[in-house]
């Protein structure tokens, strides 16, 4: 097979790529040709067709509540319901997701693969195939997770922090860290423990932002008697050498003057991923949006990105950042309503939804998943 796009199926595979994975699915069945090139992960379709699809996000838009039936085959009880919609607003297909416990916590898009969160287990889900898969239990009590992608090795990371049974009751946190990984030279899918550990108890219920093959999380501030940097803010885990670094927060900034909430009623901060980097965001109510950019991550060097004015805004209008489109910066919220700023004209527009935007989920569409791997 070969290895690579051949050159007579390049202006194919340039058309094919522009179109939704819903219908490359369907055209996998018009050839050989088409099938192998659709596929198989490295002859470089699924990336060129990722790549165009990163230009055009989409939101996961949850319903509120679940379904709860009993009745159903182990694993199916628990019944989310969800809508694909375009950045803006527009509905473009529902989405079933069945699993067997609640889900805790959706964790932002990663080169096209949603990572779910119950109490025992985590869950890869591509919300483009329909595919969905409960990585095994790892044990223990978890205290963070998040994921990651390897582009070189073409595959996803996912990473899991946990309690050890001897620091649940001391006041010296150090978090046991576990990847798991579908990488064939790392042993094939299974978690694997990292030596060392993580140095901090991260924030559990605030989102870890992925970039750079680095995964960044808040440190819980509010756990620890004392730092090993007085300004100490965030602990990252690059997931190609597997190390653990301590960041600190922005030298303008003061964070024992904001409460840590993820609320847009108060004072809140917030890691993302926009544009290939990390960005810190703190949402002051009722003032300002202020963003920094981490210009470099070994120094812990920052630079403010921008401030965005939005004191004749009601709170629950104002969410946390979900992506750039253009030169607008897109807002969830706490109400039905999506808020864009633009960057440039320095205007504001809002879209209406049809659920409340506190639970949007960015995502790109992507035909990548580990799928041929029994985890």
């Amino acid at each position: 097979m070969a290895s690579k796009i051949t050159r007579n199926n390049i202006m194919i595979a340039d058309i094919l790529s522009r179109l939704p994975v819903k219908t490359l699915l369907r055209l996998k069945s018009v050839c050989k040709s088409w099938r192998c090139m659709i596929g198989d992960s490295s002859l470089g379709f699924q990336a060129l067709h990722y790549d165009r699809s990163q230009r055009k996000p989409r939101f996961l838009l949850q319903w509120p509540g679940f379904d709860f039936r009993p009745l159903e085959p182990a694993g199916c009880r628990y019944v989310y319901n969800f809508i694909s919609i375009d950045t803006e607003g527009n509905m473009i297909s529902p989405i079933q997701v069945k699993v067997q416990e609640p889900v805790k916590l959706i964790l932002p898009g990663c080169h096209g693969l949603l990572c779910l969160a119950t109490e025992t287990r985590i869950h890869l889900f591509n919300p483009s195939t329909r595919h969905l898969v409960a990585l095994p239990a790892d044990g223990g009590e978890t205290a963070g997770f998040g994921i990651g992608y390897l582009s070189p090795a073409k595959g996803h990371v996912v990473v899991r922090l946990n309690i050890p049974r001897q620091s649940r009751t001391s006041l010296s946190w150090k978090l046991e860290c576990s990847v798991f990984t579908f990488l064939p030279e790392n042993g094939g899918p299974r978690w694997r423990t990292v030596e060392g550990g993580c140095p901090y108890l991260v924030e559990q219920f605030s989102f870890p932002a992925f970039a750079n093959e680095t995964i960044y999380w808040k440190i819980d501030r509010g756990k620890h008697q004392a730092l090993h940097r007085q300004n100490d803010f965030i602990v990252s885990f690059n997931i190609s050498d597997e190390k653990f670094q301590t960041i600190t927060h922005p030298a303008d900034w003061r964070p024992e003057t904001h409460r840590q909430w993820r609320s847009p009623v108060r004072n809140s901060t917030q890691l993302v991923e926009l544009r290939g980097h990390l960005y810190l965001v703190e949402t002051a109510a009722f003032s300002y949006v202020a963003v920094w950019k981490l210009s470099d991550p070994g120094n812990s060097m920052w630079s403010k990105a921008c401030t965005i004015d939005i004191s004749k805004f009601d709170p629950s209008f104002v969410g946390e950042i979900q992506c750039v489109k253009g030169t607008e910066i897109i807002f969830n919220s706490c109400t039905s309503l999506l808020l864009y700023y633009d960057e440039k004209n320095k205007t504001y527009r809002r879209k209406m939804l049809p659920c409340s935007a506190a639970n949007l989920t960015i995502y790109c569409e992507s035909l990548t998943f580990p799928a041929t791997q029994q985890v």
